[in-house]
């Protein structure tokens, strides 16, 4: 597993390093998504964080937290293109295809 969060550690330094470069040149609309990305490789950094160090959790439990953000993230989607929410539905699908690289790390670690 520490592989994996050495990946996700990078993956949020290369974030901060893109939103920095991207603002600096004026490119906001990119920051932002950029912003969304490097968000959720943390968020799935902190979760993995604590799961590995509860008692009983482990792999298992991230496996199931990623499944869950993945439900919850495609649930708004769908309801963002329902209600034709251009923007909402932008960042959802680039929190999606970064969780969707997250869960393809793990497994290839998990494996």
């Amino acid at each position: 597993m520490k592989g994996f969060i050495a990946y996700l550690d990078t993956r949020v330094e290369e974030g901060r390093a893109e939103i920095a470069a991207l603002t600096a040149e004026g490119r906001n609309d990119d920051a932002n998504f950029a912003k969304v990305r490097t968000n959720i490789y943390d968020v799935c950094r902190t979760v993995s964080r604590t799961l590995m160090d509860r008692s009983g959790a482990g792999v298992n439990a991230i496996a199931a937290q990623l499944e869950r953000f993945r439900t919850s993230w495609s649930a708004s989607l769908e309801e963002a293109n329902k209600h034709d929410d251009i923007s909402a539905a932008a960042v959802e699908e680039t929190k999606l295809a970064a969780l969707r690289d997250v869960i393809a790390r793990f497994r290839e670690v998990k494996a």
